[in-house]
């Protein structure tokens, strides 16, 4: 358990949910603008990414891009549109959601994007993108290292790589058998600890431009509990939890959007929920 980071002791299964919500979403345009402007309000990852992504497009005019683990497609969506002028590749290995956003980039005229089914540990494409982006996916794979060297050779050189990911407790032993180790029950790790995160990094062959903690005590910590935490306890022990959750988080936004902003410009918080790290292939 990650100090001053109050985790239960029992972590919680997202993926069910996810599912549950991915359905719902998948052939409805509408339905699926809404629910990628509810992620990037509601979940803080989405600030930090979405403000370091503006800032990398006034860098240059055209970028030939890899979205690494594409999920419900919201960043290669925000990508397409904050990168008009450029390609965006997004590979993941759930078929269900990359058939779903294939159709979504289809039905509002999104030509620039493009979905493919793929396993991170294999895909490989060299010299083929000026930048790659990886959020929240890192922590689902075993063989991580395999996936940054895959990137590494996938960008041409100069390329960026843009990863937000959890931390790790600095100097905690290994979890015992059947304990968790995370707050959400799907992930193969509890993050990355920072010599941990630099090593791997730099064995890929990675130049570390940028590194901060994101998630900080206490602001983005409370966020996190109130946007997410305790909606999502509610939410998996039972849907009708959400006559609760939905005025509880109406209620309580606007303190933890400030929080959120806070934690988002922010660029020296000691503790912190999570990393967003930019590299560089030299």
């Amino acid at each position: 358990m990650k100090k001053g980071i109050p985790l239960s002791v029992e972590a919680i299964d997202y993926d069910p949910l996810k599912a549950v919500i991915g359905r719902q979403v998948s052939r409805n345009t509408l339905l699926r603008r809404l629910f990628y402007t509810a992620l990037g309000a509601l979940f803080l990852r989405n600030w930090h990414v979405r403000r370091e992504l503006k800032r990398i497009a006034k860098l240059r005019d055209r970028w030939d891009i890899y979205d690494a683990g594409s999920g419900y497609g919201q960043f290669s969506y925000k990508m397409g549109k904050l990168f008009p002028n450029s390609t965006v590749l997004a590979v993941d290995v759930k078929t269900e959601e990359i058939e779903a956003c294939n159709w979504f980039s289809k039905a509002v005229g999104q030509n620039n994007v493009t979905y493919q089914v793929g396993d991170l540990v294999e895909f490989r494409k060299p010299d083929s993108f000026d930048f790659a982006l990886s959020v929240d996916v890192m922590e689902h794979i075993l063989e991580d290292e395999t996936v940054y060297r895959n990137v590494f050779d996938s960008l041409r050189n100069g390329g960026l790589f843009l990863i937000n990911t959890p931390t790790a407790t600095e100097g905690a032993p290994p979890p015992e058998e059947g304990a968790d180790f995370s707050a959400i029950g799907e992930h193969v790790r509890e993050g990355y600890t920072e010599q941990e995160f630099r090593e791997k990094m730099e064995r890929a062959g990675f130049e570390i431009l940028k590194m901060k903690r994101t998630y900080g005590v206490p602001l983005g910590q409370f966020a996190w509990m109130v946007l997410q935490r305790i909606p999502m306890r509610l939410l998996t022990i039972s849907k009708l939890f959400a006559v609760v959750v939905i005025p509880w988080m109406i209620v309580l936004y606007p303190f933890a959007a400030l929080a959120m902003w806070i934690d988002t410009i922010k660029d020296n918080n000691k503790r912190g929920g999570g990393w967003l790290l930019l590299a560089k292939k030299p």
